[in-house]
């Protein structure tokens, strides 16, 4: 069934409704909201834990992109990439701070 799903004319189609919804397809969930706008998500879980990544809008952002992204990040988990790429991108803040006061 998500196989059916997973297909770029559904995700075309998908129109706006009342609420927002979600279109799932093994993992890749695209979300319309209420004003039109699509985006993609990506659900996976690390240690137990549920997690949602963004993955961009659609159609900026192809569904071969996401599909790539998604087994990329099934390997990984992105969250603490992003944390350690923010650690390193403040460590060299400070750095740099500490280079100016000498």
């Amino acid at each position: 069934m998500a196989e059916k799903l997973n297909k770029d004319a559904v995700y075309r189609s998908a129109k706006p409704k009342d609420k927002d919804y979600t279109i799932n397809g093994g993992g890749l969930v695209l979300l319309v909201k209420t004003s039109g706008v699509k985006t993609w998500r990506f659900i996976y879980r690390y240690q137990g834990k549920q997690n949602r990544l963004g993955l961009g809008a659609y159609p900026a952002t192809s569904l071969e992109k996401v599909r790539q992204e998604a087994d990329r990040v099934r390997e990984t988990d992105p969250s603490q990439e992003r944390k350690q790429t923010k650690q390193a991108a403040k460590t060299e803040g400070d750095n740099e701070q500490r280079k100016a006061y000498r």
